[in-house]
């Protein structure tokens, strides 16, 4: 069976910090989200936070304060914040 909602691309475009996430996620990482678990290789703190932010763009929504299906957002490592960006795949 086919997974409801849009596929959502999650990408790592900064590490803040030391630059050096301690689950090893690295820059240029991409994950595509279908449905409303944890990627392969996604640590449970990234997921968390952008969790709500995916089910958002699969459902249709959009974030007023970046203009469309596309938000900036980071982990909660106060050292080293993994920064991605989720965007809606319109495809």
């Amino acid at each position: 069976m086919e997974p409801v909602g849009h596929r959502v691309r999650v990408e790592v475009v900064e590490i803040m910090g030391g630059g050096r996430c301690p689950a090893g996620i690295e820059v240029g990482r991409v994950w595509e989200v279908v449905d409303g678990t944890v990627p392969e290789g996604m640590c449970a703190s990234a997921f968390h936070t952008v969790h709500p932010f995916v089910m958002t763009l699969r459902f249709g929504g959009v974030f007023p304060w970046s203009g469309g299906p596309r938000a900036r957002l980071c982990c909660p490592d106060a050292e080293n914040p993994v920064v991605f960006v989720v965007e809606r795949d319109e495809t």
